[in-house]
């Protein structure tokens, strides 16, 4: 026997597509199916679609011919050959990523236009050049297969009310996690540090308790009210009652959050949410600069999902948020404001309570707490009824007014030694002047100063008044509406110098 060449042991192993001598008219028609309106074959083997030229390169140019203008050959429609195709691609599994077509088919849904799918067992948005990183081999096939679902990037929602089509919709909510439990016994300690933290004022406790209990009752209902929550009491059970206590009640629908989540400018972290913490949200330097944020949260009806490397989406706005702070200001709250319920715990827990709130915590009781909130009578509470007016919150308006405003308020309310009535610019001014003398601070402008004051009382300029040195013109601050029956230049001067007596005994006092 002669030794094979050297180089024979160098011959790749055959492939599918190689000539081979075994084909003949016989075998490639039991084999091969001509697919309908095209000139391409289908393999009935190794399920696969051929192009005509590779086809010959297979069989053999003369068979192949004879095949084709043969009279015996058998046909098969392109949708049946998409439909064979589609179906072996469901049986294919990357390596990479080990998830099979039909899983990831299942799993992944396009979202119409962008290059985002939603991940249904991750519950999130994921950009497809990472999902092509994952499944390198799956991706494409998924991408281009006829089964792929696919709905409109508007039609994916968060809606905790659950009233979206789920054939049109996809729903970012499944559902809150806890199961109530009907047995206020067990939670006898939790609601006694909820009690103690109001400072046992019944009406505080009852409009918190309500707050707490109506987007439970009414899942997914936006409070356009919030709660603040500060004291330098440092261990009064702020956290143990709206973080350990309040948050398994929403699952992953909530977060304890602070001034990072505010300082980035990717808002994902608001996603999903119903139910937000905010632990000392601010630095002393940016409390002034992201109040705007902060009432859009409250407030607002949708907001902007800005995600790294992802589309950006918009979301309906139903987190409800609690802030938590040890700073006597954590952030300015405004005369007139109507949003936030503002409360300052007096007292430190008792060690004893604090050991009682947590084997209650650890044995059921946040579940009895949930129940209790359930059953909670809400009477006429919405989410616009507005909080009550607490100490703690005229602290914290007084703390944060300019000089300007503090002085003005003492004015209206009968602090100063002036009354409140219509006067000259320049008189109240001089008032204002000796005010922030006296109270170490800085002097304003006379024209930025009325200017400002103009917004709480109505400022009129260049009128004319009568004194008892003739007829002088002026700016006024009008305070009361002219008597009927008066001449405006002989009121404004009465005024004047009503006006300018009190300034008289208050210069004398001074003295």
């Amino acid at each position: 026997m002669v030794a094979p060449d050297s180089s024979e042991n160098q011959i790749p192993p055959a492939s599918p597509y190689m000539v081979s001598a075994e084909f003949t008219l016989e075998s490639v028609t039991r084999r091969y199916l001509l697919i309908y309106g095209t000139t391409d074959v289908w393999d009935t083997h190794d399920q696969v679609r051929i192009k005509k030229q590779a086809f010959f390169t297979v069989v053999g140019k003369k068979i192949g011919t004879e095949w084709l203008e043969s009279g015996n050959k058998r046909l098969v429609r392109l949708e049946d050959v998409q439909a064979a195709i589609a179906q072996k691609q469901k049986n294919i599994v990357d390596p990479a990523g080990g998830v099979g077509v039909e899983a990831a088919l299942k799993r992944y849904t396009y979202l119409y236009p962008s290059r985002t799918v939603w991940d249904h067992e991750l519950r999130e948005i994921v950009n497809f050049d990472d999902l092509k990183c994952a499944l390198p081999n799956v991706s494409q096939i998924w991408l281009g297969h006829p089964d792929r679902k696919s709905i409109e990037k508007k039609n994916l929602v968060f809606d905790p009310t659950q009233s979206v089509d789920p054939a049109t919709h996809i729903n970012m909510f499944r559902g809150l996690p806890l199961t109530p439990v009907n047995d206020p016994d067990k939670c006898h300690a939790i609601r006694t540090m909820f009690f103690d933290l109001c400072n046992g004022d019944p009406d505080i406790w009852a409009w918190l308790a309500k707050w707490l209990a109506y987007p439970l009752q009414h899942v997914g209902a936006k409070m356009a009210t919030a709660v603040l929550m500060h004291s330098e009491v440092h261990g009064s059970g702020k956290s143990l009652l709206f973080d350990r206590v309040m948050r398994p009640m929403y699952g992953d629908y909530s977060s304890t959050l602070g001034q990072h989540q505010m300082d980035t400018q990717y808002t994902d972290w608001r996603s999903n949410l119903l139910y937000g913490v905010f632990e000392e949200l601010f630095s002393r330097e940016g409390k002034y600069q992201n109040m705007g944020n902060v009432k859009q949260m409250i407030t607002g009806d949708r907001f902007r999902v800005e995600k790294k490397f992802v589309s950006s989406w918009e979301e309906s706005n139903h987190m409800n948020c609690v802030f938590l702070s040890n700073e006597i200001q954590p952030f300015p709250v405004e005369e007139s404001d109507r949003r936030f319920l503002v409360i300052w715990p007096d007292f430190k827990m008792p060690t004893d309570l604090q050991k009682r709130v947590t084997e209650e915590i650890e044995n059921g009781g946040v579940e009895a707490f949930y129940g209790w909130l359930l059953s909670y009578p809400l009477g006429d509470f919405g989410p616009h009824t507005k909080p009550p007016m607490t100490d703690a919150k005229e602290r914290l308006i007084e703390f944060g007014r300019p000089g300007w405003e503090t002085f003005f308020y003492e004015w209206q309310n009968g602090y100063l030694d002036v009354p409140f009535i219509t006067c000259a610019v320049t008189q109240i001014y001089d008032v204002y002047k000796q005010w922030c003398g006296k109270n170490k601070e800085n002097i304003l402008g006379r024209n930025k100063f009325s200017n400002l004051m103009s917004r709480r009382v109505r400022l009129r300029k260049n009128l004319r008044y009568d004194i008892a040195m003739g007829r002088r013109q002026h700016a006024f601050f009008i305070v009361q509406e002219m008597p009927e029956g008066k001449i405006q230049a002989h009121w404004l001067g009465e005024c004047y110098e009503k006006f300018q007596e009190y300034m008289g005994n208050q210069q004398r006092e001074v003295e």
